[in-house]
């Protein structure tokens, strides 16, 4: 929020800064964010339009930032809360990323659906929706994803390295591979030992994406030295969006003798042109 001469921080932002935190354009004489679908306040911290997919979601607030996911989403056109990946591997990475510290930490797992997402660009994009909190031998996930999107896989966290489990592999057939099988989903998993692991449901065979995930310093198969948080800085993912130009910026290699003038603005000109003004400074035609 940019509060301006009564904190003595108007320098701290140029006058000239067209666009928010979020990629938005900020509107000069107002300050709001405009979105796609809908205008953002800052001063109030609240979209002040409904939301159009409110219907859909029903037990949001029809004025609420991004799902209220402040922490792991952003807002990119006043809809749906989403961060936008290249590919499945990378919105796995980022879950383990975000959710593997919190995770060892609680000695809980979460679980998430993975969702691909097709935008205007064209291209295919992949998200996960809000995780779950489960026990520590169990999470599952919401299998609910927004309109329009269709699931791509499973991803989930095995909590905190514990000596009675197998924590860094995937579990048979009545565990996680039986339950990615049910579904016909490829399945994640983010272990305690840093690393990212993949089951390929069609060929049943499975690898290990990276080791380079946050990890518990108490397992003996440590595969790094990333502390675990519980909450990490966001990511904004790979979708790069292009502001939405609601006024665009004249060309300055343009020449005034070559703009096009409309017929109401032409006739003007011309009027001025045949205009004579005497000594007495009255107009004459």
């Amino acid at each position: 929020m940019e509060f301006g001469g009564d904190l003595n921080i108007n320098n701290t932002i140029s006058p000239s800064y067209r666009y928010s935190t979020q990629g938005q354009e900020n509107q000069i004489d107002t300050k709001w964010s405009s979105y796609r679908w809908r205008n953002y306040d800052a001063a109030m911290g609240r979209f002040f339009n409904v939301d159009p997919l409110s219907e859909k979601y029903n037990t949001w607030s029809t004025y609420a930032f991004s799902g209220n996911r402040v922490v792991d989403a952003r807002e990119l056109e006043g809809l749906e809360p989403h961060v936008l990946f290249n590919t499945r591997e990378n919105a796995a990475i980022n879950f383990g990323q975000q959710y593997n510290g919190k995770s060892i930490k609680q000695y809980r797992e979460y679980a998430a659906i993975i969702y691909s997402v097709k935008k205007s660009d064209g291209k295919i994009y992949y998200a996960y929706n809000q995780p779950t909190r489960g026990g520590n031998a169990g999470a599952t996930p919401n299998h609910k994803v927004p309109s329009g999107t269709k699931a791509a896989a499973i991803i989930h966290s095995h909590g905190g390295y514990e000596v009675n489990y197998n924590n860094n592999n995937f579990s048979g057939s009545n565990g996680d591979k039986g339950y990615a099988e049910y579904y016909n989903l490829d399945i994640f998993v983010a272990t305690p030992n840093g690393s990212l692991k993949y089951y390929d449901v069609s060929s049943d065979t499975e690898k290990t994406i990276t080791t380079k995930l946050p990890s518990d310093p108490s397992d003996p198969t440590r595969q790094n030295k990333k502390p675990p948080i519980e909450n990490p800085n966001p990511s904004t993912g790979d979708y790069k969006p292009k502001p939405i130009k609601i006024f665009p910026e004249l060309d300055p290699s343009m020449e005034r003798s070559k703009l096009k003038l409309d017929g109401g603005l032409k006739s003007l000109e011309d009027r001025k042109a045949n205009t004579v003004i005497d000594r007495s400074n009255k107009k004459i035609n």
